[in-house]
């Protein structure tokens, strides 16, 4: 009973995890990563505002002065660990004076986002108290779950320091990839405590699926760091202007794009329509070209907000699915045994 107890709690961490990538898709896109200019409360209240009018007088201020003495005191830790450097940067960072005006609907945006990750908080706490009886019969389970709980609960403080620091490029980034890094903690650990079997699996199969998930993890970073060019772009009429000012980047990122869908075709292809492999690399090839479509269209401003919510989600979704397909090559307890 506490076996499959375990196993439905795994999936649920790495179904809400996942989400979280999807529902910050969301607040990236509609640009409500402020919304919420304190944390963890938002506008001073658990649950926020729902008029300008609940609010105090010359709130903007306010709230800028409350970040700011957050961020002088996670800057101070940053010195304490010999990082003179990235505090200075934090400090000295323009957008940290900037003041943010109410709007209800990015307020409510960033408060789904809180509340999400607050119920998945719980969800894989749980998941870790159903890993302890795997401490001595399959201790891997248990450190990777605790892994997952640790990176998840480490990237909710990032959150935080997110929100304090105005939306710093290179925390924004770190958070991403800590998200990424929690949820292949949890398919490591349901790996190891489910115990399947795929028996002997073709080399040339491993290589390629290998090869796809070290390109799909080079595309997760590249895709960070183009979000962040794009977030510092002045306000451009022309698409050749904005493609220009996040050269080369841009260009890598697209070109990388059209590599992992030649691949994932060929996976797709190779590992046949009806394995295991073949099944999971039809939807990674579906996302791959779904990338392809929607990229670009965040250079249009009239569809810049859907596609950047899209194309966040589908490489999130690539990555995982792809992450989950190579853990097949991975032998558990059962299996050593």
């Amino acid at each position: 009973m506490g076996h499959t107890r375990y196993l439905k709690l795994n999936w649920l961490s790495t179904f809400f995890i996942f989400m979280l990538f999807v529902i910050g898709g969301l607040v990236r896109s509609t640009g409500s990563g402020m919304g919420c200019p304190d944390w963890p409360k938002c506008f001073g209240e658990y649950v926020p505002p729902t008029s300008v009018a609940e609010l105090p007088l010359e709130y903007e201020d306010f709230f800028k002065v409350q970040r700011v003495k957050k961020t002088k005191r996670f800057a101070a830790l940053l010195r304490s660990f010999g990082m003179e450097d990235k505090a200075e940067q934090i400090l000295n960072n323009s957008v940290l004076e900037e003041t943010h005006q109410f709007n209800v609907v990015k307020a409510y945006v960033e408060y789904i986002n809180r509340l999400w990750g607050a119920i998945t908080g719980i969800i894989v706490l749980m998941c870790f108290l159903f890993s302890l009886k795997y401490i001595r019969q399959n201790p891997k389970v248990f450190w990777l779950t605790l892994l997952g709980l640790v990176f998840v609960f480490f990237n909710a403080l990032l959150g935080a320091v997110v929100v304090n620091s105005n939306l710093i490029g290179g925390i924004v980034t770190v958070h991403f990839i800590a998200a990424f890094a929690s949820i292949c903690f949890f398919i490591l650990a349901r790996r190891y405590a489910a115990g399947i079997d795929y028996g002997t699996i073709d080399s040339k199969l491993k290589t390629v699926s290998i090869l796809l998930l070290a390109l799909s993890s080079i595309q997760v970073i590249l895709g960070a760091e183009v979000r962040e060019l794009y977030d510092l772009l002045p306000v451009l009429s022309q698409i050749n202007e904005k493609i220009e000012a996040m050269y080369p980047t841009f260009q890598w990122h697209a070109v990388l794009g059209a590599v992992i869908l030649a691949v994932s075709i060929y996976q797709f292809i190779y590992a046949g329509k009806s394995t295991f492999w073949g099944k999971n690399s039809r939807w990674i090839m579906v996302m791959a070209m779904a990338q392809i479509i929607w990229g670009p269209l965040a250079l249009i401003e009239a569809t810049a907000s859907t596609s950047k919510l899209f194309h966040i989600s589908l490489g999130a979704g690539i990555f995982v699915l792809q992450f989950y397909i190579c853990t097949s090559f991975l032998k558990s307890a059962k299996q050593a045994t």
